[in-house]
């Protein structure tokens, strides 16, 4: 029986006795979670460039999400461009196209709404919609 660690206390030591993860896919991961102030999803961690999905499977069977941070949600209704542009997954230019599409639709009533927007990551709605709010 294996005892999982949890995901967001790991050390980069601790990740590297998954098979295929090594000093630097490690030193990935923790950074990786370090700027999403730990990670909310698993799924997160197909955003950590060069870790297949095999690798994924195989931390899964070693590391669970125990500890959840709490993450102060962005009203994307209401947040201006600087403030959406430090949400996890947004930067400025992101940012400006939803405040541009939210000027010109009012209110945006789903997150779903989103993926109309031009170049808008909409394979990881799902991962940046952890951050958002719509009220």
């Amino acid at each position: 029986v294996i005892v999982k660690v949890d995901l967001n206390t790991a050390t980069a030591e601790e990740l590297q006795v998954v098979r295929g993860i090594g000093e630097k896919l490690s030193a990935r991961i923790v950074k990786h979670r370090e700027r999403l102030g730990g990670f909310l999803s698993t799924e997160q961690l197909q955003d950590v460039y060069y870790l297949e999905a095999d690798v994924i499977e195989r931390v899964l069977e070693r590391f669970e999400l125990q500890t959840i941070p709490t993450v102060q949600k962005v009203n994307v209704n209401m947040a201006g461009i600087k403030e959406l542009s430090k949400a996890p997954y947004f930067n400025y230019y992101l940012a400006r196209k939803v405040v541009i599409y939210r000027s010109q639709v009012g209110v945006i009533e789903s997150l779903d709404e989103l993926t109309k927007i031009e170049d808008f990551p909409s394979d990881k709605l799902s991962r940046i919609a952890l951050y958002l709010t719509l009220e």
